[in-house]
């Protein structure tokens, strides 16, 4: 794990409401992974950096990016997490909350996710999801995952994902 990189990559600021824009953070940040896309940069790196810890040990810089469309059942068969749980916990909201976000708004409209979410093509690690470990985009995929069980028909039969490989 390249440490000097992962401490470059906090955005500027205090906390998720006081930092840098995104612009003038991917003006700093995208030279340091030349293989992200501006997508997975903002949504993943940017908005959720006090997590990206936990995927550290795969190596960014080593990382290759393909966004790809899957089909529904695809995606609820082969998309795992370190535990159940963390895709199939909160889901559940998304019928039962009376003031919706706007997520749970955009994906019960639209019958998918606003932004692709970001897989890991596991071939290696025993301890994580196989064959695609989820990275990025746990509470979109615990309201797929949900929209699927109960109305799986309402669903786009096509969702866009990030496909990584190392």
């Amino acid at each position: 794990m390249n440490l000097d990189l992962i401490k470059s990559l906090k955005p500027i600021g205090d906390g998720s409401f006081d930092k840098e824009p995104f612009e003038e953070y991917k003006k700093r940040a995208a030279p340091l992974l030349p293989n992200f896309p501006e997508c997975p940069l903002e949504n993943w790196i940017y908005r959720h950096y006090a997590d990206i810890d936990d995927y550290a040990f795969l190596g960014f810089e080593k990382m290759f990016f393909k966004e790809e469309l899957w089909s529904k059942d695809y995606i609820y068969d082969n998309i795992k997490s370190y535990y159940p749980d963390l895709i199939d916990s909160l889901g559940y909201q998304i019928y039962e909350r009376h003031d919706k976000t706007w997520l749970q708004r955009y994906m019960l409209k639209h019958k998918t996710w606003n932004a692709p979410i970001i897989v890991f093509q596991n071939t290696i690690h025993s301890d994580m999801g196989k064959p695609y470990h989820l990275l990025e985009g746990h509470l979109r995929l615990n309201y797929f995952r949900t929209i699927y069980r109960k109305e799986k028909e309402i669903l786009q039969d096509k969702h866009r994902v990030w496909l990584v490989t190392i």
